[in-house]
């Protein structure tokens, strides 16, 4: 925009020069010329200097009885540029605006709008463009605030979901071990059930499960230490139970004592699953129902449907009129945490929603997906 204002106040000058040296170059045509010129050049270091010289070359005009009209027509867009960069547009406007009237009383010595109308145009042309360059200036540095709070929510609500991703990936972590240290803890025992079982003159088995055992017991310290590790900034529920998919009808039971009403239908909680796979049914389950009760309204419908092939889960219920399905504080992280539960088995979570219903249908397979997409 300040580019092609400046061209088309210099292709104005131009024309003004062609003009006046067709006229014979009279002295008053020349003075104002160079008022004006001087002071578009020092419009950028020196703005009210060039201002003064832009105002003044009208005045000069009139003063030498140049028809002023195309000097303060040039120093209407000069009021603009300024304006646009930044100056007072009620200073650069104002002044400009005086100048111009000055230069219309000058040559005519009447300012009645109705015997003179050039006089108020001059001045309302002035205070026009002045106006217009500090509403375009305004309007860009909008735009630009705009975009750069845009950027910065954006980028905090990747950062949010980052952060939530890795406090679900711990989450899982802190899940597993509980679950990987107690087996570690049973083949000790039985490592320690077969030392006893042993002939009287196995001392090679002996000593064979003597060093195993040794190697199962620095696991075991290994793990505890892990856990000391994860347990930095427990949550409320660090002390509860490892979670698994035989304990949902447990905490649906605790859902609907909180004032839930659930309609739940579970089905294979006697498979046997991995303990990821089983952790993250749970887990999913769990953060389906917090998210029901906290965004939803009115009923809750369940399915759990448990194979050896893996897990189905399947939570809708009514839409709280304005709710939206984002993370939360608590027990978990919403959709993200959800997800990336069932990612970690390989699995998906899918959600659907019309203006009613919200549907959340999560698929976790009992096998672990190969890179081909099948299980393995």
């Amino acid at each position: 925009m300040e580019r092609v204002t400046l061209v088309i106040i210099s292709l104005a000058i131009a024309v003004e020069g062609i003009t006046v040296a067709q006229a014979g170059l009279p002295i008053g045509a020349v003075l104002a010329l160079i008022a004006t010129t001087a002071g578009v050049a020092f419009c950028y270091r020196m703005p009210y200097l060039g201002l003064t010289l832009v105002a003044a070359g009208p005045v000069i005009a009139a003063l030498f009885g140049w028809a002023p009209i195309a000097n303060w027509s040039i120093a209407c867009f000069v009021a603009f540029l300024l304006a646009l960069r930044g100056g007072s547009a009620l200073v650069a406007g104002g002044v400009i605006a005086a100048a111009n009237l000055g230069s219309v009383w000058l040559v005519s010595g009447d300012l009645s709008i109705i015997e003179n109308p050039e006089a108020s145009v001059s001045a309302f042309a002035a205070l026009a463009t002045a106006a217009a360059g500090s509403a375009i200036r305004e309007s860009r540095r909008y735009w630009l605030e705009l975009e750069r709070r845009t950027a910065e929510a954006i980028a905090t609500r990747e950062a949010a979901v980052d952060r939530s991703v890795a406090e679900e990936r711990l989450r899982i972590a802190r899940d597993l071990h509980d679950s990987v240290g107690h087996e570690i803890a049973v083949v000790n025992m039985h490592l320690g059930a077969a030392d006893v079982h042993l002939p009287a003159d196995a001392h090679a088995s002996r000593a064979d499960l003597a060093a195993a055992q040794q190697s199962v017991q620095a696991v075991l310290r290994e793990t505890q230490q892990i856990l000391r590790v994860l347990r930095v900034g427990v949550e409320p529920d660090t002390l509860a139970p490892t979670p698994e998919h035989g304990r949902i009808p447990a905490l649906v039971d605790g859902f609907r004592a909180a004032g839930l009403t659930i309609e739940a239908t579970v089905t294979g909680l006697e498979t046997d699953l991995p303990l990821a796979v089983s952790a993250a049914a749970y887990r999913i389950v769990q953060e389906a129902l917090t998210n029901a009760q906290r965004h939803g309204s009115g009923d809750v419908s369940l399915r759990v449907h448990v194979t050896p092939a893996g897990v189905t889960l399947e939570v809708v219920n009514l839409r709280r009129v304005g709710a939206t399905r984002e993370a939360s504080a608590g027990g978990g992280n919403g959709l993200v945490g959800m997800r990336e539960r069932a990612a970690s088995t390989g699995g998906q979570v899918q959600v659907r929603e019309d203006a009613r219903f919200f549907w959340l249908t999560a698929t976790l397979p009992a096998a672990p997906l190969s890179r081909t997409g099948a299980p393995e």
